[in-house]
Formats: structure tokens, sequence, C-alpha cells
């Protein structure tokens, strides 16, 4: 792993220390590989919002996020049509895309019952649910750095995804 990829800052939003973690990845091999290990740090009850550009790389983090939840990654394809998409591996898990909506309440498609499971619940186009950011999460944001490069930031709003951070850079870091 390149010292680019481990890259990591600490920064404060509103007042109150905010775990981020910053990553670049070179290849969607590198992007796969960050979503098995924030898979391997996951207890179950987690909501992940991320957020970032058609193409830069949400599916394709989720699929190693799936591979690390004991799924195969063939059974994720983006849901753009479908919107949510259950699988069941080492915790339920819960794809939802809202690509295909301006904006999204919690009481839309049934979205409460997914975001505040005992499953891991990952939401492609996060910024489109309404409030998104008073809810108790972990923001990833995929952004391009290059024809194949990418700079993943993960952000806790709170102490339960604040810990899935330290976690990943106890293990990762």
């Amino acid at each position: 792993m390149s010292t680019g990829e481990h890259h990591r800052r600490e920064q404060h939003k509103e007042g109150s220390a905010a775990a981020v973690l910053r990553v670049e990845s070179h290849s969607a091999h590198e992007t796969k590989a960050w979503g098995r290990r924030l898979a391997s740090v996951l207890e179950g009850g987690e909501l992940l919002g991320l957020i970032g550009e058609l193409g830069a790389g949400k599916t394709c983090f989720i699929k190693g996020l799936a591979r690390g939840l004991r799924l195969s990654e063939e059974e994720i394809l983006s849901p753009t049509f479908t919107m949510i998409q259950e699988h069941h591996g080492r915790f339920p898990f819960f794809h939802i895309d809202l690509y295909r909506l301006e904006s999204a309440g919690l009481e839309d498609l049934g979205l409460r019952e997914y975001l505040f499971s005992e499953g891991v619940a990952a939401v492609e186009w996060f910024e489109r649910l309404n409030d998104y950011s008073a809810l108790e999460h972990l923001e990833i944001r995929i952004v391009y750095s290059g024809a194949s490069e990418r700079i993943i930031e993960f952000s806790a709003s709170d102490e339960r995804h604040r810990g899935v951070i330290a976690a990943l850079k106890r293990h990762f870091g």
C-alpha cells in the first residue's frame, strides 16, 4: 500500500470532534478492498451513506463491502431500477440507490425499516435523502482524483460511527 493510501486527517464539525479517514484508491480493485476492510469492522446496525458523482465508484465500493459481508460480488448490481436490494450474509445487507429520485423521505419506499435495522444499510446518492445530515451515519464520499484514482473519505456523524473509523485506523492504518 502506498503512503498516500493511508493519508488521514482529523477534523472538527460543528464544534464536536468528528472522525475522518481519507484514503487514496488507485484502481477499482483498491476501491473494493476498502469496502471489504470496512465490512470487516462492522457490527450490524450501521447506516452507510455513499456520495459521489456518477461513475465515481460507489457501486464498486459496495461490491467490496458485500464481499466482506460474505456475499457474492456478482449478486450486487446497481439497483437503479429496483432501488432496494436485500441480501443476507454475515448481516442482513440493504443496498439502496436513490439515483432515480430527486429527493426521498424516511417514509418513502419503506426506507425507515431498512435504515434503522440490525443489518447494514448502504445508500447510494445519500444526499438525496431528506435531512440525511441529521441521521446517525457513516458518510463515504468518493471523489475523482485522476482517470482511475479516487479519494475515499469516511466521516462519522456520531459516536457509533466514529468507532467504525477508529477500528479502520487500528486495523488498516
